[in-house]
């Protein structure tokens, strides 16, 4: 027993087992703050603490469940057609999400994992717009009240390389080969099914132009030939005839400087005019179409369509020279024309407009 004693009186104080484990300055003390788990609020992800010593409980934001985007703000996702970027309030670091930009299609997180390459050219900036639907949709990124937004806009017409023409509008494209001078005129037209249809018109030809009046000056001058017509646009006795050679490639054919076109209309072949007294028409000739140019009244009297005057018949009626046909407006049917079909009896107003009589 004596022995156990000395040899405990002869442990170094170094050795000796301090009771530091009931310190009131350890860890705890430091870090009284116990993780009690996370809670939502208003698309918000909360980390929950509690004060152990005064029973405190703080809550922080972490994160937003909007779209559980979280971490540098770099790093863009897409939801609902537009690309979405993290942002935090700086005096408190509340998390939320900005949209900085469009989506051409909306992709899906499988998609953009398995082709990232894809993800780049699906991005639409602030005051751009795309094309989808072949043309039929334009989709505009802008931005209104202060937010980025996404337009979807229905277009009618043709669309042809990325470009939606109206109708009836023309433009030039490129004709496919080694001749750099000449193009294709396109047009857009509706069918008769009702569909736009991208259609070919015509050639242009690229002539060098030399003016020598002042001083020698070399410029290119874009001539047009319709399709399939003969024609001579500089009257050069040059004739030339556009044509379709294989599908969507046009050439320029050309005939010899003593063709003369020629018109045919009720087996009368004419070249530059022809009065059809039967008809009441001036027909004229015009690179190898028939083309209707005046009116006649009687046998000397042309009546112009540009300028279309009303002319006074000897028996009452008016006469107005019309591009499709010549109308004639007579209060009374007469005897020289025959009327097609059922006339539409007109009735005769009577009373007030809150009673009226027939």
């Amino acid at each position: 027993m004596l022995l156990f004693i000395f040899i405990l009186l002869c442990i170094p104080s170094s050795l000796a087992l301090v009771d530091s484990i009931h310190d009131t300055k350890d860890t705890g003390d430091l870090y009284p703050m116990v993780w009690e788990g996370e809670t939502y609020k208003n698309f918000v992800a909360f980390n929950v603490y509690n004060n152990y010593k005064t029973g405190e409980t703080i809550t922080e934001p972490l994160y937003s469940t909007r779209f559980f985007i979280s971490g540098s703000p770099r790093v863009e996702h897409i939801y609902y057609g537009l690309y979405w970027e993290a942002t935090y309030r700086d005096e408190d670091q509340y998390p939320d999400e900005e949209a900085v930009a469009c989506a051409y299609n909306d992709l899906d997180e499988e998609l953009t994992f398995q082709k990232p390459e894809l993800f780049p050219q699906f991005r639409i900036e602030v005051g751009e717009s795309k094309m989808s639907g072949n043309g039929t949709v334009r989709v505009k990124c802008s931005k209104f009240g202060g937010n980025v937004r996404r337009v979807s806009e229905a277009l009618s017409g043709c669309y042809y390389n990325g470009t939606v023409y109206q109708i009836n509008e023309e433009w030039e494209e490129p004709n496919p080969g080694n001749n750099s001078s000449l193009w294709k005129l396109m047009s857009c037209q509706r069918s008769e099914n009702g569909y736009f249809e991208n259609k070919l018109v015509g050639c242009l030809f690229d002539e060098i132009r030399n003016y020598t009046f002042f001083e020698n000056k070399t410029w290119v001058e874009r001539v047009e030939y319709r399709l399939n017509e003969v024609s001579d646009p500089r009257y050069k006795r040059q004739w030339k005839k556009c044509v379709e050679s294989e599908p969507g490639v046009v050439k320029l054919e050309k005939f010899p400087e003593d063709y003369e076109p020629v018109c045919k209309i009720d087996n009368v072949i004419f070249t530059e005019f022809y009065d059809d007294d039967v008809k009441g028409v001036r027909w004229e000739c015009s690179h190898g179409r028939v083309k209707k140019f005046q009116c006649i009244v009687g046998k000397n009297h042309y009546v112009d369509m540009i300028s279309p005057e009303k002319v006074t018949l000897p028996n009452g009626c008016e006469f107005i020279c019309n591009p499709q046909t010549n109308i004639f407006k007579c209060d009374e049917s007469l005897a020289m024309f025959k009327i097609e079909g059922k006339p539409r009896k007109m009735r005769k107003y009577k009373g007030s407009r809150f009673g009226r009589q027939y």
